[in-house]
């Protein structure tokens, strides 16, 4: 897989600097794919046409909700401002604790503070029907401290693919805000990848039951079905630019 990846990478680099014009269509079926995806994974009921069709036009979609629309516009915001920070600013709490704040910017039904962490602990039910605890929100400041400085470390050494599907996992497993956090978690991710030369990884919504089956399994310490999901994924979306190109 990784000597797969590697070779469509350099077959993307080789075509750079890419055109401008495909470029800006490149950029914004990512941006639109991996908004609609990310939102329909944690409920937003907005289509795949619903969401490009918002983004592109800016009119509203009849019968959605305004957190509906709000999910999406914030989340291409999201997306833009990592975007535009890549080559100055390297991963760090203050920039995930950004990308929560405009994730729920102008959201009006939450009763929680825009980008800090949470002050009440929480748990999901997992796809085996398991009541997994998230980490307690005592312990939040000093896991995300240790997790980034494990992500200084392991970025040197480790293949940054990897690095960012356990990246991922770790956020996640943390749950460090009191909402937001699996799409805070794949901002997180992409924005290892796509600082590295990679494209985003876009985890797809009807492969949402897998998602969580790998994420699960990570939680259990088996890394390797999660990271693997994401290297097939990130593959797709080299596959995707090569054949753009060509």
């Amino acid at each position: 897989m990784w000597e797969q990846i590697e070779r469509l990478k350099a077959a993307v680099d080789s075509k750079r600097p890419l055109q401008p014009d495909l470029l800006k269509i490149i950029i914004q079926k990512f941006r639109e794919e991996w908004t609609y995806h990310s939102n329909a994974i944690e409920g937003n009921t907005f289509t795949y046409q619903e969401t490009a069709f918002f983004l592109r036009e800016g009119l509203t979609v009849k019968g959605k909700t305004l957190r509906e629309h709000l999910e999406i516009v914030n989340h291409a915001e999201a997306i833009d401002y990592l975007t535009n920070i890549l080559e100055e600013r390297d991963l760090t709490e203050r920039l995930i604790k950004d990308f929560h704040a405009i994730l729920f910017q102008g959201v009006k039904d939450i009763n929680f503070a825009l980008g800090e962490y949470k002050k009440t602990d929480n748990h999901v039910l997992t796809v085996s029907g398991e009541i997994h605890p998230y980490c307690s929100y005592i312990l939040v400041p000093q896991e995300m401290q240790s997790l980034l400085d494990w992500y200084i470390a392991s970025k040197l050494t480790v293949h940054p693919v990897k690095v960012a599907a356990i990246l991922h996992h770790r956020v996640a497993s943390i749950h460090p805000f009191p909402d937001g956090n699996g799409r805070v978690s794949r901002l997180c991710m992409n924005f290892i990848l796509m600082k590295n030369g990679y494209p985003p990884a876009v985890i797809r919504n009807e492969n949402r039951f897998e998602y969580y089956q790998a994420l699960e399994a990570a939680d259990n310490n088996d890394l390797d079905p999660f990271v693997q999901l994401v290297a097939n994924e990130v593959k797709q979306s080299l596959e995707l630019m090569a054949k753009s190109l060509n």
